[in-house]
């Protein structure tokens, strides 16, 4: 991909992240892993390849029965950040508190998606492996299965 579009990923410096602005002279990345954002000098940056995958979170928890979403998900996104698992052990533990409810550990599984394209907004397109292209729903860059695998 030679072209960077909203969506996409590029890199400006040691920065990776999603296109999520872009004009004639700012790109403005976000790293959604760190939360972070920069607009930088178009020039600066590079698109980088993309693959659409699976990624599976996992983890093995009792709950009471009747239990909301709302919290479950919050629970399970807290075993999922290893900083914020850590933080939350701490916490229990400095405050003589059971540690159990940061003790299990969460599994993350990535392989590529079956067929198709995937964009951010959800969309899924027919694509063959490697293939990038601009998502009929959004307009954003929706991306492939890896080519070769």
């Amino acid at each position: 991909m030679s072209e960077l579009r909203i969506g996409g990923w590029a890199r400006s410096g040691g920065l990776v992240g999603l296109v999520a602005g872009l004009d004639d002279t700012i790109v403005t990345l976000f790293d959604p892993g760190e939360r972070r954002r920069a607009a930088v000098a178009r020039a600066d940056v590079e698109p980088l390849p993309a693959a659409a995958v699976t990624v599976t979170v996992s983890v093995d928890l009792p709950v009471p029965h009747g239990l909301d979403e709302g919290p479950l998900r919050r629970w399970v996104a807290s075993l999922t950040d290893e900083t914020v698992r850590e933080r939350a052990y701490a916490a229990l533990a400095e405050s003589g508190m059971d540690e159990g409810a940061a003790l299990p550990a969460a599994r993350i599984d990535v392989r590529p998606v079956a067929s198709g394209s995937v964009c951010l907004c959800g969309s899924r397109t027919p694509a063959p492996p490697g293939a990038e292209l601009v998502c009929a729903n959004c307009g954003r860059l929706a991306v492939g299965p890896p080519a070769g695998g």
